[in-house]
């Protein structure tokens, strides 16, 4: 849409998307060595943190429902609004 529009941010990002496309298709045989030298092991980040997954899992939710109830908070009414009183 942006592009569309003549927007210059929108343009130089669809430009250095196409760019970077290109270029990771170009070196992407002398990088295929690099790439799958790795350990191809499945590790979580419940084992990295040494943690069960359901305490991970826990934490999570807790971080989101903290940060929406502040997001809330911190929101400004919009035109026409008021800000309710809690």
């Amino acid at each position: 849409m942006g592009a569309a529009s003549g927007r210059v941010d929108a343009v130089a990002f669809i430009v250095g998307l196409i760019v970077g496309v290109l270029v990771f298709a170009e070196v992407y045989v002398a990088l295929a060595g690099f790439v799958v030298s790795g350990e191809l092991a499945a590790v979580t980040f419940a084992d990295i943190l040494g943690v069960p997954f359901w305490v991970l899992a826990a934490a999570v939710v807790v971080l989101a429902l903290g940060t929406f109830w502040l997001l809330g908070k911190l929101e400004r009414p919009g035109p026409g609004r008021e800000r309710q009183a809690s």
